[in-house]
């Protein structure tokens, strides 16, 4: 504001605005913080607990199988796990592909 608006301002006008400001400044910082901690890279242990919960629920293993295990052996079994995932070749692809095949291998050339 200019300088003329503020002195037409009343007092309860201006402390209305400072509060006001003072809110959105909280408003804004408490924002930047939780972008932060999401922005944070996961600790080891969260994910350790990350992949535990996935060879639990998709790989068949149990807390028993999983409890005494290190990092290092839980990421192989992980790994392997996401390997089988990221590899897997849907059926009706493998059909489709071996008919292109005996097709090719059955016409007749003149």
């Amino acid at each position: 504001m200019q300088a003329e608006e503020q002195e037409k301002l009343s007092i309860e006008e201006k402390s209305k605005l400072f509060i006001q400001l003072l809110e959105a400044r909280k408003k804004h910082f408490a924002a930047m913080r939780a972008q932060e901690m999401k922005n944070k890279p996961p600790t080891k242990a969260q994910k350790r607990n990350t992949m535990s919960t996935y060879l639990k629920n998709m790989a068949g293993y149990n807390h028993n199988q999983l409890k005494n295990k290190s990092f290092d052996d839980i990421q192989k079994l992980f790994d392997k796990a996401m390997k089988r995932v990221n590899t897997f070749v849907d059926m009706d692809t493998e059909l489709m592909e071996g008919s292109k095949v005996r097709a090719e291998g059955s016409e007749i050339t003149f």
